[in-house]
């Protein structure tokens, strides 16, 4: 398998997970309604600001990735 092979791999790889981790934000935003208590509302959101920035960290790999096709 040649380089451009193994970059086009690893974008459709990390674009998976980053579907994946935003529908994760989706749902749990929507569980918050359901939520009982401020501590799980306060777990929710912190673990929401962690997928953010898993989001913003994969679209940036899949920039680099892109740049060596």
């Amino acid at each position: 398998m040649n380089d451009s092979n193994k970059h086009r791999e690893k974008i459709a790889r990390m674009e998976q997970m980053l579907s994946q981790t935003l529908e994760q934000i989706e749902r749990a935003e929507a569980s918050l309604k359901h939520s009982e208590s401020a501590a799980q509302i306060e777990e929710i959101k912190e673990k929401n600001g962690r997928r953010l920035e898993s989001a913003e960290n994969f679209q940036r790999e899949m920039a680099e990735e892109r740049s060596f096709l």
